[in-house]
């Protein structure tokens, strides 16, 4: 291996990826919704269910994305022409979405016209997770070769301080801030590999609540630390498409694992500001389809000397469904006496809100406060030891110069 410093990348590698053999990632079971999502209980699989902007290219919410126990770990799984795309790379033009061949397959078709650069990009589930393919009629046009590629992109703060393994022969630690030698094998093409050979690349193995396996028929993997590139990347995995084939170019599996059991705790949502004594409180429910949820809720008083004392109790009433969650109404209407409250329900409490006359009456400065001040262009402004800004877009207005491309 060689090591050397970038600009690009923290991590860097390109190693090939194997086949899994799925020993400690249990089946995921994803089907196909009417929303046109794949999905098991603790895994959703979304593609192209979001669009680029159009301008900004480095959006994270489009491609593939990958919800694993309600948090979104990945996204932006698309063909991309750098490793880790900034705000003005090219985008490509997503053309439609429609159901496969094979039993809950996705296909997206999209392209780049301007590159003369047509795909698909196909997602069916397989044990353990869901196969990915990205599909291409004609060669990739020789300018393209050692550029295009296809990207996941996982979100950082998912991952700092945990560890990748990759390939069985490289390891490290997601790093907390960018910065930092960049390691590199040959980017040279893999062979096909049996499963017996050589063990999946997993990222975050000792987390069963992120940990990710990967592995690909026939191309070499590659790791990116995008914030070296631009504040808001994201660690990226990559590989290369072949400049000489047509048909599946790009075949990745990918099997997050899904904790057996796993259900969602309760989300209870309340006027964190507040409520007048007069006025209806309702708090509403989130709950897990899976969870075996109380049919009452209770709320607390806080004391003086910081207990809380139960003075009120009501049934949850279900709401009904709507998406992937339950949802039930708590109504504490009843609670009038001003005062400090909380809810309790499902062994959790909330944090602290006021019942009071006067709980509105304040409620519009934080608004103005913030607001106004960081939007006033053209006037510097102080507060205080703060300024905010300086006078900023003093040119506002100014015809540009003719004849000149900005961008």
């Amino acid at each position: 291996m060689k090591i050397f410093r970038t600009h690009l990348a923290v991590l860097a590698l390109a190693l090939p990826l194997t086949c899994l053999n799925g020993a400690d990632t249990p089946s995921s079971a994803l089907q196909l919704t009417p929303q046109d999502a794949l999905e098991a209980h603790g895994l959703s699989v979304f593609l192209f269910h979001n669009s680029y902007h159009g301008v900004f290219g480095d959006e994270k919410m489009s491609g593939i994305e990958i919800i694993l126990h309600d948090q979104r770990i990945a996204t932006n799984g698309d063909v991309r022409l750098s490793s880790t795309p900034a705000q003005w790379d090219p985008i490509p033009q997503f053309k439609d979405r429609k159901h496969g061949s094979s039993p809950n397959e996705l296909i997206a078709t999209l392209a780049y016209p301007d590159k003369d650069l047509n795909y698909r990009i196909a997602v069916q589930p397989e044990a353990g997770g869901f196969r990915v393919a990205v599909q291409m009629d004609r060669p990739l046009p020789v300018a393209l070769a050692g550029k295009a590629g296809f990207n996941l992109e996982f979100l950082p703060t998912v991952y700092f301080g945990k560890s990748y393994v990759l390939d069985d022969q490289f390891s490290g630690i997601f790093p907390r801030h960018p910065g930092g030698p960049m390691r590199r094998e040959a980017d040279s093409p893999a062979a096909p590999r049996c499963p017996s050979q050589r063990p999946p690349d997993v990222l975050s193995p000792e987390d069963p609540m992120t940990r990710v396996a990967i592995d690909s028929d026939n191309n070499a993997l590659m790791l990116f630390d995008g914030r070296n590139q631009v504040q808001n990347g994201w660690f990226v995995i990559r590989s290369l498409i072949p400049s000489d084939k047509t048909g599946d170019v790009i075949v990745w599996h990918v099997h997050p694992n899904v904790v057996s059991g796993w259900t969602r705790p309760p989300v209870v949502a309340y006027n964190q500001v507040g409520y007048t004594p007069e006025r209806a409180k309702v708090a509403v429910l989130e709950l897990d389809p899976l969870y075996n949820a109380p049919t009452t809720a209770a709320v607390l008083r806080l004391a003086s000397d910081g207990t809380y004392h139960k003075v009120f109790k009501g049934d949850v009433k279900p709401w009904g469904k709507w998406l992937r969650y339950q949802y039930a109404h708590f109504d504490f209407s009843p609670v009038r006496e001003p005062g400090i409250y909380a809810i309790e329900y499902a062994d959790q409490t909330t944090p602290p809100f006021r019942i009071s006359k006067d709980v509105y009456q304040d409620i519009w400065h934080p608004t103005l406060d913030t607001y106004l001040a960081v939007q006033m262009d053209h006037v510097k402004i102080r507060e205080g030891y703060r300024i905010w800004h300086g006078a900023s877009h003093m040119d506002d207005a100014r015809q540009a110069p003719v004849n000149y491309t900005h961008f």
